[in-house]
């Protein structure tokens, strides 16, 4: 594969990191996956602990400067709204490496404790921005539970990932105001 870039190393490490957690990060195996040698990679990062860093990096700006952006400054249900659109879109890119994982992510910090605080400290900061949009925390706790629990249960049942259209219309119908 000729002309690979950092975003390609980056995709392969996303698959690696959601399929075999981040033992399966490793710069031969990513390599092989793209068909070219190592030293390709170290023309994008200094080592291993680079990327990680990066993959880790990217997930938790990911809600602030990609998604919240993209709400375009909408406000309570219109808000919900539109970031389940957006969510449906990316649940099956995330499976292809285009996005970040959070069954990547949650997973990798059950084992890391550094990576747990980052991930705990960035679940802190989503939910804060959820509920400065979206409004009742009690309803933005459930929301965000529902969400772990289709997480967890798409990393035993992968094809259970298919039915979060229907959970994000079940999400929207348990948050309209009662």
């Amino acid at each position: 594969m000729a002309d690979l870039g950092r975003d390609d190393w980056m995709r392969v490490a996303r698959l690696a990191l959601l399929r075999g957690g981040v033992d399966l990060v490793r710069v031969e195996v990513l390599a092989r996956e793209l068909g070219v040698t190592k030293g390709s990679f170290y023309w994008h990062f200094r080592d291993r602990e680079e990327l990680l860093d990066a993959l880790i990096g990217e997930w938790e700006i990911e809600l602030l400067e990609d998604i919240i952006p993209r709400l375009q400054g909408r406000r309570g249900l219109p808000a919900l709204r539109r970031l389940l659109r957006l969510m449906i879109e990316r649940v099956p890119l995330s499976e292809t490496g285009l996005f970040p994982s959070d069954a990547a992510m949650f997973t990798w910090a059950a084992v890391s404790p550094e990576v747990a605080k980052r991930v705990n400290r960035a679940e802190r900061k989503r939910l804060r921005l959820l509920t400065d949009l979206i409004g009742d925390p009690r309803r933005v706790e459930l929301m965000y539970l529902v969400w772990l629990g289709f997480v967890a249960r798409g990393q035993r049942v992968p094809e259970s990932r298919r039915r979060f259209p229907h959970v994000a219309r079940l999400i929207l119908e348990l948050m309209q105001p009662i």
